[in-house]
């Protein structure tokens, strides 16, 4: 329902920049690896809140395994938490 912000030149911006300031993995620097970073992701899920989808503070700059591997965790945890409701 969201993934046209990701089209928008404030996205481009947001995205860009936080490659600029940040180019390699947050989460393998974590495990000492330096390793340049693709992708920008969310720290919390905006679920479509403009305000959160475009503030600087809520992004960090992965790879994209890292990035893959933290967005199928949260998709199985969203299914998992809708079943045991």
């Amino acid at each position: 329902a969201w993934r046209w912000m990701y089209g928008t030149d404030d996205w481009r911006r947001l995205r860009g920049d936080q490659l600029l300031q940040e180019p390699f993995c947050r989460e393998c620097a974590r495990q000492g690896v330096r390793r340049r970073a693709v992708d920008v992701d969310h720290i919390r899920d905006h679920k479509g809140d403009w305000a959160v989808f475009t503030d600087p503070g809520n992004l960090e700059s992965l790879c994209h395994s890292c990035h893959s591997r933290k967005t199928a965790r949260e998709l199985w945890q969203n299914r998992r938490g809708k079943r045991h409701r």
